[in-house]
């Protein structure tokens, strides 16, 4: 019962949190007449400051867990590093497979490069999505299991994108979860997870952004070595699954903790305010 009831608050907690931050992008932006600036900051305030001190006031009482502080092998790190580009190989198949369903174009609408988004991308969300999603989620979902923690962390953090960027980066930002999340628990830091959550978004993004800019060769160059990337991450993590150990299995799913999340309150609500906001976004 008290598992439920935890799951619940978090659910709840991180929907008010960022259902307020949808509130203000999608029905209240466009009616100031401010700078693009401010409109951003008002975004970070209302996300960051407000929906965050409303998201851990409905936590505070859930008992924390204890992160205990470990070590990863430069192999693991290394599967993890390279993981990366197969989850970013998997969500490119997936846009290039909803474009031809859908007989849509694929664009490349990625916003400009400038100084604030650099920031953002490399130091500010990386080190706050992990602190919510990894650090946070971690203290009060730990104590109920490596796996139950794991894939409530990556599911949340994953649904929250569909909102921003599309139904393939969900897929793409589940996989980069259960990474990180991993990563957390045998680490009992979030010190590694903001790192490749910021080389993640250098290389998925940033990079093939430059790229553009110069040439389409370049970017089939670049396109090249994401893909061998990709190969190397599988190669690496078929070699060494076996040493994979969550709970003290070696396992990935269990039909349990999927049951245990998917009848939950606060995770239901959370997942149909994303898809509401979705559909929101997409008509207006």
């Amino acid at each position: 019962m008290e598992k439920k009831k935890s799951l619940e608050k978090v659910g709840f907690g991180i929907a008010i949190m960022f259902g307020i931050y949808w509130i203000y992008t999608l029905f209240i932006q466009d009616r100031l007449n401010l700078a693009p600036i401010f409109l951003t900051l008002i975004g970070f305030l209302t996300l960051y400051a407000a929906g965050l001190l409303l998201f851990t006031g409905v936590i505070k009482k859930i008992p924390n867990s204890e992160l205990k502080k470990g070590r990863v092998s430069g192999k693991t790190l290394a599967v993890c590093f390279f993981l990366q580009f197969t989850a970013l190989i998997i969500a490119g198949m997936l846009t290039n497979i909803l474009a031809l369903i859908s007989g849509q174009e694929i664009t490349n609408d990625m916003e400009m490069l400038s100084p604030l988004m650099l920031f953002l991308l490399l130091i500010f969300n990386p080190i706050v999505e992990e602190f919510v999603f990894r650090k946070l989620f971690a203290d009060k979902l730990l104590q109920y299991g490596e796996l139950f923690y794991m894939l409530v962390s990556s599911f949340c953090f994953a649904i929250v994108h569909g909102v921003a960027i599309g139904i393939p980066q969900v897929v793409y930002t589940f996989l980069l979860g259960m990474i990180w999340s991993y990563l957390t628990v045998k680490t009992g830091s979030i010190k590694i997870s903001v790192i490749l959550h910021a080389l993640s978004n250098l290389f998925g993004g940033i990079i093939i952004q430059l790229l553009q800019g110069i040439s389409m060769e370049a970017v089939g160059i670049y396109s090249i070595f994401m893909m061998l990337s990709s190969m190397t991450g599988i190669i690496l993590f078929l070699t060494s699954k076996k040493n994979i150990s969550i709970d003290g299995q070696s396992r990935l799913v269990d039909k349990g903790v999927l049951k245990d999340m998917f009848t939950n309150k606060g995770i239901l609500f959370y997942a149909v305010l994303t898809i509401v906001m979705m559909t929101v976004k997409h008509l207006i």
